[in-house]
């Protein structure tokens, strides 16, 4: 059901296309970082600098990723989900054509903030588009659902970046963002719909700008599964920024196997979507989303156990194979939580998580790299910390 909204497209007819645009887009962010990993190497050689300010690239995309997103929200109640979301995928494209063409670092990572500014419109726009069409009951099994085709982008990204990951074919990588993000602006110029129309009585300053994101934070519930979302997005992407150097440095684990092993994650978090949606007829989404924190925990301290006694790698790549499984239980199920909490400022209470989850990847990526003492310590203990502190939330709320 389609509440508030001008006509739509027959959503019935276009159903799947429609979820697997909404995939897409999700996915433009995840596929904007992994497809890229395994090329770090062949950048630090043609920018001239070590491969640990590359990671910074991560970190410039992650902090654009998330300012942009508390902008464009509030723009999207304001001016309804296509014009910002349109307007983005544009900018993403020249960014990512930008990417290609120049030969200094710092530009560079200019360029890569500023995708990050524009690929935040995707992120924002399609959770909010998920409520505006399926509303309160279904959007845990719709989130469930693109958590699964998202999960398609860190298995394919990674081994088409081991392919392209040389001195002479890493700008295709950037080429190949440009095209998929293409497919997402056709998309949504022929079959998505408009989602929840503008709301006249609302305009863009920063009065309404503010009363949308205190109407969310007032929200306990909100708040709640907001903070848990962000500090487990968070874990996964110390992984994503720390994994090339660990794997392909310190465990020499050359750039093609390193893909697949990467890919192979990826793996357990669809795993874990499909066991998701069958969980979800038994349990209640809280208590799936706790006991998924937990076995986080569990698994981040044998990790940091196995560094310590210097343990098998092949030991190491298992516990976090099944510490990132998890996000597929916990991710989807906290973004419904939190959505139903604020209807009337979807948009806005979107932009806020999606804000708060890319800011906080921020902070503790840039930690990460202050913390970068040549071994895997830091990536595993900055994984563990964010689960515990994930915990601590529910805990409190609860």
């Amino acid at each position: 059901m389609i509440n508030n909204q001008t006509a739509q497209p027959d959503t019935g007819k276009f159903t799947l296309l429609i979820i697997l645009t909404l995939g897409v887009l999700t996915a433009i962010g995840s596929i904007s970082i992994d497809i890229y990993l395994p090329a770090f190497p062949a950048l630090a050689n043609y920018f001239g600098v070590p491969i640990v300010s590359i990671e910074n690239t991560v970190t410039a995309f992650l902090f654009g990723m998330g300012l942009g997103q508390l902008f464009i929200g509030p723009l999207s109640d304001v001016w309804g989900r296509m014009r910002p979301l349109k307007i983005g995928l544009i900018i993403y494209i020249i960014c990512a054509g930008c990417s290609i063409v120049t030969n200094n670092f710092e530009l560079f990572l200019l360029v890569r903030f500023i995708q990050g500014l524009a690929g935040s419109s995707c992120q924002v726009i399609s959770r909010a588009l998920v409520n505006d069409l399926y509303g309160d009951k279904k959007a845990a099994h719709v989130f469930t659902w693109l958590q699964i085709i998202m999960g398609v982008s860190p298995i394919l990204a990674p081994i088409i970046g081991g392919y392209f990951s040389d001195e002479s074919t890493w700008k295709y990588l950037f080429l190949i963002m440009a095209l998929i993000s293409g497919i997402g602006l056709i998309s949504c110029l022929t079959i998505m719909p408009t989602g929840k129309a503008p709301v006249k009585n609302l305009s863009v300053n920063f009065s309404d700008i503010r009363s949308g994101y205190q109407e969310a934070i007032k929200n306990k519930a909100f708040v709640n599964y907001a903070l848990v979302r962000a500090i487990s997005n968070s874990a996964a992407f110390c992984f994503v920024t720390a994994s090339p150097f660990v794997f392909t440095q310190l465990f020499a684990i050359d750039k093609k196997r390193f893909s697949f092993i990467f890919s192979g994650f990826a793996v357990g978090i669809i795993i874990a979507g499909f066991a998701n949606a069958v969980l979800l007829k038994y349990f209640q989404v809280k208590i799936i989303t706790k006991g998924a924190v937990l076995v986080q925990i569990v698994a981040g301290l044998v990790g940091v156990l196995i560094l310590y006694f210097k343990g098998p790698v092949i030991l190491l790549l298992g516990v976090l194979f099944l510490f990132l499984s998890m996000l597929g239980l916990i991710l989807p199920n906290a973004t419904a939580l939190y959505l139903v909490a604020v209807p009337l400022y979807n948009g806005s209470a979107s932009a806020l998580i999606g804000s708060m989850s890319y800011l906080s990847a921020f902070i503790f990526t840039s930690l990460l790299s202050l913390l970068h003492n040549n071994t895997a310590y830091p990536m595993m203990l900055m994984m563990w910390g964010c689960t515990l502190a994930a915990y601590c939330c529910l805990i409190y709320r609860n």
